[in-house]
């Protein structure tokens, strides 16, 4: 009995021990001065990444002389974005962060549509709601009529890149490479695109995945 006591005092020692170990981490937030001087940049692809690869492309786009005739408001669907990368990168961020962009810009020159484009991109409750005009349960005349759904002018799609490289002894060259094009559904025609590079420099015992 008294061994028993000993392991349930030393169980529950070592359980505070750890507990006031992790309380006493010394976490603190980024400032935003050192995000935008890359204070803490890392070999993989990171938030700050994406953020400058979307301001770019929205930059260039709106510099595009086919985006800029575009008339009225336009309805842009989001296609396949490839990842083509040795890391687990979630491209809907890069295009959500390109159309938020875009919307902050110019919001009055397109809407973006949930039904069509690539499957990630669709809000499945969309299609589901119509299924609902042939249910006895509800109410008819609150369901969506027919014909209402507005098809997309223009689709957005892309393709990010990683090639890793050594330079020397102990150090590598990572590339990533952004590839982003608007395409004209109607035409079928390139309205724009851009590749965006960047490119770290790191230990090759980093590893970018």
């Amino acid at each position: 009995m008294e061994f028993s006591r000993k392991v349930v005092v030393f169980c529950v020692a070592g359980a505070l021990a750890l507990a006031v170990a992790g309380c006493g981490n010394d976490v603190t937030y980024a400032s935003q001065k050192d995000l935008n001087d890359k204070k803490y940049a890392t070999v993989g692809l990171d938030y700050q990444d994406v953020e400058d690869a979307a301001k770019t492309a929205v930059a260039s786009m709106l510099q595009s002389s086919d985006f800029q005739q575009l008339q009225g408001k336009k309805v842009i669907q989001v296609a396949d974005v490839i990842n083509d990368t040795m890391q687990h990168f979630d491209t809907e961020q890069l295009t959500q962060m390109v159309l938020q962009t875009l919307k902050d810009k110019v919001q009055d020159k397109f809407y973006v549509t949930r039904v069509a484009g690539s499957q990630s991109n669709q809000d499945k409750t969309i299609e589901q709601s119509r299924k609902l005009r042939d249910n006895a349960e509800f109410n008819q005349e609150t369901t969506q009529e027919k014909g209402t759904l507005r098809a997309p002018d223009l689709s957005l799609s892309g393709k990010v890149i990683q090639r890793n490289a050594r330079v020397s002894s102990s150090k590598q060259r990572i590339d990533y490479i952004f590839i982003l094009r608007l395409v004209s559904i109607k035409s079928g025609l390139e309205l724009w695109s851009r590749e965006f590079p960047i490119t770290k420099l790191g230990s090759n015992k980093a590893v970018s995945w």
